[in-house]
């Protein structure tokens, strides 16, 4: 039985498991550290209600943008697929097999499927981010006020 194209994508271009954990620890600590900072800028500049969770919002995606443009310079253009799984985890987009020859190309960049949600949306950014970021706002406005 021939290989799937997520194994062949694994074999050409592998995924280490303790890589993969350690850059989504790396990349939650980051969420989770600028979102009690936030936090406490919110609580500061007295934001209430919605105007703090928009605050919220617009910092996470400048931070997770600025994170992105970091991993596209580290990885020369190819993105975040280098360092994370994407949504299938392991296939590589643009994977070409020719059967009758036995040779597997790669027709686009190395590109794995999905890999940039896990730097915009992975690390908890509405999950445990969120909760730090609130922890922060109410604590300092509940202090300054």
């Amino acid at each position: 039985m021939p290989p799937t194209k997520q194994e062949l994508s694994l074999l050409i271009n592998p995924l280490v498991p303790e890589s993969v954990q350690h850059n989504n620890r790396v990349l939650s600590s980051l969420h989770s550290i600028t979102s009690f900072l936030l936090g406490l800028t919110a609580g500061i500049l007295a934001l209430q209600s919605a105007t703090g969770f928009i605050f919220y919002f617009l910092g996470t995606i400048i931070v997770s943008g600025l994170f992105h443009v970091v991993l596209l310079y580290r990885s020369a253009g190819q993105g975040a697929g280098r360092y994370f799984p994407g949504s299938n985890p392991g296939e590589i987009d643009g994977l070409q097999v020719d059967w009758k020859r036995g040779v597997v190309t790669d027709a686009g960049y190395g590109i794995r499927k999905g890999a940039w949600k896990n730097v915009w949306f992975g690390g908890g950014v509405l999950g445990e981010a969120l909760s730090g970021f609130i922890l922060g706002w109410a604590g300092v406005g509940g202090v300054l006020r």
